[in-house]
């Protein structure tokens, strides 16, 4: 397909929707080759060509909601066309409404008030954001929660309140980078992030943080999102007083930000040179870089958005110098709106500064001590310990003019308290005779007092999880905000001594930067910590900010049953002395206190394999099998299953093939109160249609040609106990009506039979295919479906409980290699990211048998793991990635599949298609992981 290059219109597409849905292709190829440029224009397309008549049909309404909501947040991840979005997103609300789609109106609500917010319209922000927030909690599932995260984040930023947003942000975080390039999902949380723990005063965490995001947006070739959260990282800088770091990045940011057209990162940048000129005492250019930022950020619907105090701390000091003010943009002015707004930091901020300028003039001491007071109570309230310290010591100055020298002494050293280790950056120097500060960070008791208060926050987030990794993680984490330092890894070491260790878990750093030339002398460092026992440290010196480049080290190596097993590694690029508050013997100290806790984790991950390994040694049929499970949606679904387990309601299990229907049928029944009754299980798709009756009924002796003996069918064994059909979907229609009379009346005969034989049973079925649709069609009975739909349970396919892949790999990784005698066998990290890239189309039986395969296959050292290539590789050419026979099977028996629309048996069904017994395709397709 050619566009028209004067339109960008597609050739052949005169109808409005068709030529909209040929675009939405194209706009997906582009970001499928991060072209996000490309799509941007397209989707800019198909609104213009939409937006006369958006409820013209189901389809073009839908096309119109879609591509509203992917313009927008492809407007922020190229930072530019925030003008025309407001029109598009108020026309999709609308759109959304008149449909019923409760979902999209949720998240536009959330993209309107970001827009809102940052084109100085901030109570609209707020009503907008309280609105999508309330509908997406209402809706509640795991999907809406996460594409929520970030907006509902700013909701609690836009207010000052940090520690709250923080929480959705680092849930934002994950999808962010776990997502495709062709779903651009929380694609500014890192942005936010970096500037919530800025303000929290955890400096390391915010550089670490935007670090890590910019090489990643790097590697992923996202350059416009690159260069935005590079100058937040510049203005971060400033913040701690960088001003070199700062400049490298904000000049190159500028640079960039010019040649991509970005327009929020420009506007990001010109702010930060405006407050570097100003901290270099270049008061004129502060003013004019602010002029320019303020005049480029209102042509592009950026208007008056900042939530950093530098910008109004730079306009009190152009104001205090005397020189004209910002066009728009007065110091009163400023100070009058952010009173009126939520903000409750910038809040603190002007009270403050409206503090220091009464003392300026004169005015009288109770009304600034008032405004101090008030500026205190608000940065306590936002969390902000710099500016809350910056505050304390203005009422020091008060309280020593006024001639009150203790007071003035106890805030003093609160304000030092709140600075932690930023004293040397931040304390005023006029003021440091009252707080008697050394060299060392925790020479007196408050100090001190705050190393354990630090030390105990970080053993507390090492508390016992479900899952070892997650406690991994966890432990990184923790020791990386304890330390302060803004890259952490847990590198694990194998018997041998000259192995390379394996990054167990990470925090803002890749296995495949470890594996990296530049991290050679790294890995020397802890080699050496991890043979010597000892722990190590370094300064390294760095002479150029071009690339990731640490200057200080520390490497803690920690013991398993009384063995050097691995080594827990931080470093810090910006901040050379950050590892200098602790003494080697502090460390020490530290390295074995830590070493217990880590030995914990190993300890519960080994109890948890013997659990496994017992569990694959009892026969697989077994009613006692456990769901693997930990994802929060998995999770929900168990819990609904085992509350609806202790009634006698009719359940109908939904998903697709593959899914595990089955088990959780087991799992209903295991928990019943007719648990130590049967469980009988029919499947009709591997039973011949002309005898499905009989399987299901039973029949009399001579009731049919064939009928030597009497035959007890599945529902008369299931008696008392309960009954499982599977794919109830295919039972024949002539059935479907015998079937209801029997769930009505709790009895049934046999085929040839005239007596009436009692069963009691509690009926589960399960399906893959939309009962609904197949009402719709003819081909299901209504009042059967009714009968059957009193408790739904949806089962979701693996793709949508990423998270359980790699639990349940080990799972089957455990099993197998007990089976296959290949006890050594271990997932590396890389297994464990291809497995998590798969999309699963078999879901967790494909899984299973990939696993199975990969034990097999394998050397009995390093599993052989090898995943089917994504159906693109094979969308023009099915031969081109050489698939095996199996493989190639499945993927004709899925073509077949989906131009049936799911159909298989009946007339033009797969099976008649194939030229199989309808039988025949169902065990092919169970062969091939397909049910």
């Amino acid at each position: 397909m050619s566009m028209n290059e004067d339109h960008g219109q597609p050739e052949g597409a005169g109808h409005p929707e068709e030529a909209a849905r040929l675009e939405t292709d194209l706009a997906r190829k582009a970001l499928e080759n991060n072209d996000r440029e490309k799509a941007r224009k397209l989707f800019y397309s198909i609104l213009t060509r939409l937006s006369a008549d958006p409820l013209a049909s189901a389809d073009s309404a839908s096309l119109f909601v879609t591509a509203c909501l992917d313009l927008s947040d492809l407007s922020f991840v190229l930072g530019k066309g925030f003008g025309e979005l407001v029109m598009f997103l108020r026309t999709a609300l609308e759109t959304a409404e008149q449909i019923g789609d409760r979902r999209s109106h949720a998240l536009i609500n959330l993209h309107l008030g970001r827009l809102f917010y940052f084109s100085e319209r901030r109570h609209k922000a707020m009503t907008a954001f309280e609105k999508g927030k309330s509908e997406a909690e209402a809706l509640g599932d795991e999907d809406i929660l996460i594409r929520s995260a970030e907006f509902v984040g700013l909701y609690y930023h836009t207010q000052g309140l940090f520690k709250k947003a923080v929480r959705y942000f680092e849930q934002a975080i994950e999808s962010f980078e776990q997502g495709e390039t062709v779903q651009v999902i929380n694609p500014s949380s890192p942005i936010w992030l970096g500037y919530c723990a800025t303000y929290l005063g955890q400096f390391h965490r915010a550089i670490g943080t935007l670090d890590y995001y910019y090489r990643f947006s790097l590697e992923r070739k996202d350059i416009s999102l690159a260069t935005t959260i590079r100058s937040v990282l510049g203005i971060v800088l400033l913040h701690l007083r960088k001003k070199d770091e700062a400049s490298f990045h904000l000049s190159g940011a500028l640079q960039e930000a010019i040649t991509t057209g970005n327009a929020l990162a420009l506007y990001f940048t010109r702010g930060g040179l405006a407050c570097f000129h100003l901290m270099e005492g270049r008061l004129r250019e502060a003013r004019d870089g602010l002029i320019q930022c303020l005049s480029e950020g209102a042509n592009s619907g950026l208007i008056r958005q900042y939530a950093s105090p530098m910008i109004l701390e730079m306009i009190y000091e152009l104001h205090r110098a005397g020189l004209s003010p910002v066009p728009g943009f007065s110091f009163h002015r400023e100070i009058l709106r952010i009173m009126q707004e939520p903000n409750i930091h910038l809040r603190g901020v002007a009270l403050r500064l409206s503090a220091v300028e009464k003392i300026a003039k004169e005015e009288q001491p109770d009304a600034v001590r008032k405004d101090l007071e008030d500026s205190e109570a608000c940065l306590i309230r936002a969390g902000t310990p710099v500016q809350l310290a910056k505050t304390r010591l203005e009422l020091v100055r008060l309280n020593l003019k006024q001639g009150k020298q203790e007071e003035a002494r106890l805030l003093a050293r609160r304000a030092r308290k709140n600075l932690s280790g930023y004293v040397r950056e931040f304390y005023p120097d006029d003021l440091r005779h009252l707080i008697s500060v050394k060299g060392d960070k925790y020479t007196d008791a408050d100090s001190y007092e705050e190393f354990l208060i630090r030390f105990m926050d970080t053993i507390r987030e090492l508390m016992p999880a479900n899952d070892p990794d997650t406690l991994l993680h966890r432990a990184v984490r923790a020791t990386n905000r304890f330390f302060g330092a803004e890259r952490g890894g847990l590198f694990w070491f194998g018997r041998g001594r000259k192995k390379k260790p394996v990054l167990r878990a990470a925090c803002n750093m890749t296995e495949k930067e470890t594996a990296s030339e530049n991290f050679r002398s790294n890995l020397a460092l802890i080699f050496k910590a991890y043979r010597e026992n000892s722990v190590q440290t370094a300064r390294l010196s760095a002479n150029s900010f071009s690339a990731y480049r640490e200057k200080a080290l520390l490497c803690l190596p920690f013991e398993v049953r009384g063995e050097v097993r691995g080594v827990l590694y931080h470093d810090n690029s910006y901040l050379k002395e950050c590892f200098d508050f602790l003494s080697k013997t502090q460390l020490r100290r530290l390295a074995r206190s830590l070493s217990s806790h880590i030995e914990h984790i190993f300890e519960l991950s080994r109890n948890r394999e013997r659990i496994a390994v017992t569990s694959a040694l009892k026969p697989e049929n077994s009613n006692l099998q456990e769901i693997v499970a930990q994802s929060p949606v998995m999770i929900r679904v168990l819990g609904q299953t085992d509350r609806i387990a202790l009634s006698d309601s009719t359940v109908l299990i939904l998903g697709e093939t593959g899914v595990g229907k089955e088990l959780l049928a087991r799992r209903i029944h295991t928990m019943s109160r007719r648990h130590d009754k049967p469980l009988v299980i029919v499947d009709p798709t591997v039973i011949p249609e002309n005898l499905v009756e009989s399987e299901l009924f039973g029949h009399e002796k001579g009731a049919f040609t064939g009928a030597d003996s009497q035959r007890i069918g599945r529902m008369e064994l299931a008696h008392e106990g309960t009954l499982f059909i599977d794919e109830i979907g295919e039972v024949p229609g002539s059935l479907q009506v015998k079937l209801l009379r029997v769930l009505q009346e709790k009895s049934l005969t046999r085929v040839g039979g005239t007596r009436s034989i009692s069963s009691d049973f509690r009926l589960v079925a399960a399906t893959n295919r939309d009962l609904a649709q197949e009402v719709a069609a003819g081909r299901f009975r209504e009042d059967l479906y009714y009968r059957l739909n009193v408790i739904p349970v949806v089962l979701p396919p693996l793709r949508e409980r990423i998270e359980d892949v790699p639990l349940l790999a080990r799972h089957f990784l455990r099993r197998y290699a007990v089976k296959y005698n290949h006890p050594d066998l271990e997932m590396t990290p890389t297994d464990e990211a291809m497995l998590l890239k798969y999309n699963w189309p078999g879901n967790i039986r494909e899984l299973q048998n990939i696993m199975e395969r990969a034990v097999l296959l394998s050397d009995g050292h390093r599993l052989a793991l090898n995943l089917p290539e994504g159906r693109s590789s094979y969308s023009k050419n099915p031969f081109e990635d050489m698939p095996s026979l199996e493989e190639m099977q499945r993927r004709y028996i899925r073509y077949v599949l989906e131009k049936t629309g799911g159909k298989i048996s009946g007339p033009d069904g797969a099976a008649e298609r194939l030229g199989m017994k309808r039988t025949t395709l169902y065990t092919r397709m169970k062969k091939l992981g397909m049910r």
